[in-house]
C-alpha cells in the first residue's frame, strides 16, 4: 500500500528546536506569546528590581501545556529576561551555590529556570534547606534574580510553596501568589492558528488543511484537549487515520502524481504564472490559493460546484495526489518537436532539424524533468529566455494544439523517454496509449512509470500570450493568464478525483 508522508508537529520543546533546526524553520514565526505568563514574569522582575531581594516562583502546568516552551522563547517576547537554565544534574543544596558562582552583580531581569523537575521527589529537610540557602542569597546582589521552577505535580508543588512561605515568606516569594501561579499555556481559541503556522513551518509549507484537518474535523478536538501537546497528539493520530482510509479507498488502484505542464511562447509569462499558482522550489500547487477560488462567492463554474462539494478534501486531494505545475519553456518544446515529432506537426516549422542528443540536453535542463529524474541542477531556478525565432516557431505549434495536440504530446513523450535514458533512469514513457489502471477510464496524455514505483501523470497544456506573427498568425487573447491555468488545473485535477473515486 502506498504510504504518505505524516504530519509533524513537535509536542515537546526540545525536539521542536531539533526539527526547526533541521527543517531551517524561523522558531519566531511557530512559537507564540502567552501575554499572562509574560505579565506574571514582569511583575515578578519588577518586585526584584524594587525590592532588592530575589524572588521564587512555582508554574505549575499540566504536562504538554507549554512551560518548557514559554520560558525558553520568553525572551523573544520581553526584551527584559534574561534566561539561564539550570540542570537536574544540580541538587537542589547546590543551586544557591550555582547562582552565587556566576557573579556579584546578575543583570536586570536575570532568571535561572530550574529545569527537568516537573515530578520531583522530595525530601522535607532537604527543601527546608534549599530555602534556607536561597532566603539567604536573595538579600545578596548576586541573589537579586528569579527563579522559576516550572512543575506539573499538584501535590509537590503545594508543599514546595507551603515551605519556602514557611521558611522565609515574603523574603522568598510574593505575598499574593506564595509563590505559586497557575500556568495555562495558550487560549484554545489559538490552538489552530498556532498547529497551522507550525505545520507550515515544518512540512514544506503545508498547512493543516492539506493533511485533511480543517476548521470543521478539528474543532472538536480542540474542544477536548487540556493541553496544545495533546491537541498536536490528536491532530498526528487523526492525520493518519485519513492517510490509512485514503490508502485502503486506492489500495488496488495505482496512486499518481499530476504534473501540469504549461507551454508558452513568452518565458517571463511563463515563470510568473507558474510562480503565482505554485510554492517553493518543487512547485507544489498553492493550496491556498486554490481554496480561496473555491470560497469565492462570485465563481459559479460547474466544475468548481464538484470541488465545492469536496471543499473539506481539496488540500488533501491535491496533496495526496502530488499536483505540481511547471514551465514548458519555448526552447524546451521546440527542441521536442523538431526531434521526435511527426511530419503532420513539422511542416509548419522553419526550422525543422534538432538532434536528437540537442533536444535530450534541452529537457534534462527543465526544472520538471530534474525533479523527476533526481537529477537537480545548481542552476535550476534560472530559465533561459527564448529568442524571437524560437518564441515564433512554438507559436506555429501551437496552432494545432486544439486538434493535434496528440502529435505534440507524444513528441514531448518521446524527448522524456530520451532524456531518461541519457541520465541512467529507468521508466517506460508513453503518450495517450495507457490507462492508469485496468479500472480506469483515463488515459493521460504523457505517462511516466518509472522503476523505483513513482507513477508520474505528465499534462501537457499548450497556451499562447496571444502574440501574432506577421502575415502568419492573428494576434488572440491570451490563453496563459493565471486564471486560465487555474481553471484548467482544477479541472484537469477533477478528471483524476473522479476516476479514482474519491
Amino acid at each position: 500500500m502506498t504510504t504518505f508522508p505524516s504530519l509533524v508537529l513537535p509536542k515537546r520543546f526540545e525536539y521542536l528546536q531539533d526539527v526547526a533546526s533541521e527543517k531551517q524553520a524561523d522558531l519566531t514565526q511557530i512559537v507564540r506569546k502567552v501575554p499572562e505568563a509574560t505579565s506574571r514574569v514582569e511583575q515578578l522582575i519588577r518586585q526584584v528590581s524594587s525590592g532588592g531581594l530575589g524572588r521564587f516562583e512555582l508554574f505549575l502546568g499540566p504536562s504538554g501545556s507549554g512551560k518548557t516552551t514559554f520560558l525558553s522563547t520568553l525572551p523573544r517576547f520581553y526584551s527584559g529576561a534574561h534566561i539561564t537554565p539550570l540542570s537536574d544534574k544540580l541538587s537542589l543544596g547546590e543551586i544557591a551555590q550555582e547562582i552565587k558562582s556566576r557573579g556579584d552583580a546578575p543583570v536586570q531581569g536575570q532568571i535561572y529556570v530550574l529545569l527537568e523537575r516537573d515530578n520531583p521527589e522530595l525530601d522535607a529537610h532537604e527543601l527546608r534547606r534549599f530555602f534556607e540557602e536561597i532566603r539567604r542569597i536573595f538579600r545578596t546582589h548576586a541573589g537579586r534574580v528569579l527563579v522559576i521552577w516550572p512543575i506539573t505535580d499538584v501535590a509537590a508543588a503545594q508543599l514546595i510553596s507551603a515551605t519556602a512561605w514557611d521558611v522565609g515568606s515574603d523574603s522568598i516569594v510574593d505575598q499574593t501568589s506564595k509563590g505559586l501561579y497557575q500556568f495555562t499555556g495558550l487560549p484554545k481559541s489559538a490552538y489552530y492558528e498556532v498547529a497551522d503556522v507550525t505545520a507550515r513551518s515544518l512540512n514544506s509549507g503545508q498547512g493543516l488543511e492539506a493533511f485533511g484537518l480543517g476548521t470543521t474535523v478539528v474543532q472538536p478536538m480542540v474542544q477536548t484537549s487540556e493541553t496544545i501537546s495533546q491537541f498536536y497528539g490528536k491532530l498526528e493520530a487523526k492525520s493518519q487515520e485519513l492517510n490509512n482510509q485514503f490508502g485502503d479507498t486506492l489500495k488496488e488502484r495505482r496512486i499518481p502524481s499530476i504534473w501540469i505542464l504549461v507551454g508558452g511562447d513568452d518565458t517571463r509569462e511563463l515563470s510568473l504564472t507558474v510562480a503565482n499558482l505554485t510554492q517553493g522550489t518543487e512547485k507544489r500547487i498553492d493550496i491556498d490559493r486554490m481554496i480561496a477560488v473555491l470560497d469565492a462567492s462570485d465563481t459559479t463554474t460547474g466544475y468548481l460546484g464538484d470541488w465545492r462539494q469536496r471543499r473539506h478534501q481539496i488540500a488533501f486531494l491535491l496533496r495526496h495526489l502530488d499536483v505540481r505545475l511547471f514551465e514548458l519553456t519555448p526552447n524546451v518544446a521546440v527542441s521536442a518537436i523538431r526531434a521526435f515529432g511527426d511530419d503532420s506537426i513539422l511542416e509548419k516549422l522553419q526550422n525543422r532539424k534538432e538532434s536528437a542528443s540537442n533536444a535530450s540536453s534541452a529537457m534534462q535542463s527543465a526544472k520538471f524533468f530534474q525533479l523527476l529524474a533526481g537529477t537537480p541542477s545548481s542552476n535550476a531556478a534560472t530559465i533561459r529566455a527564448a529568442s524571437e525565432g524560437t518564441a515564433n516557431e512554438y507559436r506555429r505549434v501551437q496552432q494545432l494544439a486544439s486538434k493535434q495536440d496528440k502529435a505534440l504530446n507524444k513528441a514531448l513523450s518521446a524527448c522524456i523517454q530520451k532524456a531518461l535514458q541519457e541520465v541512467g533512469v529507468a521508466a517506460e514513457v508513453t503518450a495517450e496509449q495507457r490507462s492508469l489502471d485496468t479500472r480506469s477510464n483515463l488515459q493521460p496524455d504523457v505517462m511516466v512509470d518509472l522503476a523505483d514505483g513513482r507513477l508520474i501523470c505528465v499534462e501537457p497544456t499548450w497556451r499562447t500570450t496571444g502574440v501574432g506573427i506577421s502575415g502568419e498568425i492573428r494576434e488572440q487573447q491570451s490563453s496563459m493568464s493565471v486564471g486560465h491555468i487555474q481553471q484548467y488545473l482544477l479541472a484537469k485535477v477533477l478528471e483524476y478525483v473522479k476516476d479514482l473515486g474519491l
